[in-house]
């Protein structure tokens, strides 16, 4: 009886010394590293109305009329060194700050966008003619907003992150004629996605060194920070060795598991996920948009990416 109780004792005394453990690491959670979140634009999701605030006349050619439809967008990838060390990405934003956790697990960064490379799905039509569409970041300083970070479990959580960007828009008509191009810069802000989920990683997503085009001329011309410890678009998991020991999300993952949604169109050939996780899109829409979202043909301005989160069909 008393062998049971002093090993009942030894019990109590090891759950609680892991549960302070948990706390304790609850509470000095890491720090978040400043750095770039990078992304792959969802093809045909993307897409920016311009019903509220139409081309004017005359823009296209002399006689053009207003243009107010809607230009459907996908990703281009980006030109990066070396070589496709970062995949297929089209989009970068960038965290400015370190962000550290406070008592409650919640933190914030500045972020700003440092690189974008959509194209239209198909040319516009206008009275003047088809035209292609490429849109980029506009030159000169880019807004900045705030992006709040939530720890919801020890490897990572949710976050939430309106963006604003200065965007020029190119547009070249499909026959050729080079004096028929045309610009045009345009604000966009655009609220919160859903599906907003992060995680912790131990295993950096680029070499130090990587550059990447910002300017939209198809040449690298910026060097990318530091990578962070940070991973944006993929749900925190656990991940246990044989010995029980809880590591970080390890990426790049072993590819899709076999009971995930099939969209079409479906994510780029470079796009994984880690195991256990399935490839969904996410989609940032305009706050001040009057349209409610739904699909394709929702709210004004509209840029949805893929990320990695648990379940299947």
């Amino acid at each position: 009886m008393r062998h049971l109780e002093r090993c009942t004792s030894v019990v109590v005394v090891a759950a609680c010394c892991l549960a302070l453990t948990v706390a304790t690491a609850a509470v000095a959670s890491e720090p978040i590293q400043n750095g770039v979140d990078v992304w792959m634009t969802v093809a045909g999701q993307a897409h920016t109305s311009l019903a509220q605030d139409p081309i004017p006349a005359g823009f296209f050619c002399r006689d053009s009329r207003p243009f107010s439809g809607v230009i459907t967008m996908k990703g281009v990838p980006l030109a990066v060194t070396p070589g496709k060390g970062l995949g297929g990405i089209d989009t970068v934003v960038r965290r400015l700050d370190d962000a550290v956790f406070n008592e409650k697990g919640e933190a914030q960064t500045r972020i700003q966008l440092m690189a974008l490379s959509l194209a239209s799905t198909a040319p516009i039509e206008t009275s003047c003619g088809k035209y292609d569409v490429a849109a980029s970041l506009a030159p000169g300083e880019q807004p900045v907003t705030t992006m709040r970070i939530f720890r919801t479990e020890a490897l990572g959580g949710t976050y939430s992150a309106p963006l604003a960007l200065n965007v020029r828009i190119t547009f070249t008509p499909v026959n050729g004629d080079k004096a028929g191009r045309r610009e045009l810069t345009r604000r966009i802000d655009l609220g919160p996605a859903n599906r907003s989920v992060w995680a912790y990683v131990s295993t950096p997503r680029y070499l130090d060194g990587a550059m990447i085009d910002t300017k939209g001329s198809g040449h690298p011309d910026t060097a990318l920070p530091k990578a962070s410890n940070f991973q944006a678009g993929v749900q925190p998991a656990v991940l246990r060795g044989q010995t029980g020991t809880v590591a970080k999300v390890q990426l790049p993952g072993p590819g899709q598991p076999t009971a995930c949604v099939e969209y079409e169109p479906a994510p780029p050939g470079d796009f994984t996920c880690p195991a256990g996780q399935c490839p969904y899109p996410t989609c940032h829409c305009d706050p001040n948009g009057t349209d409610p979202y739904e699909s394709n043909s929702g709210c004004d301005h509209l840029h949805c990416i893929w990320v990695c989160v648990a379940g299947g069909s």
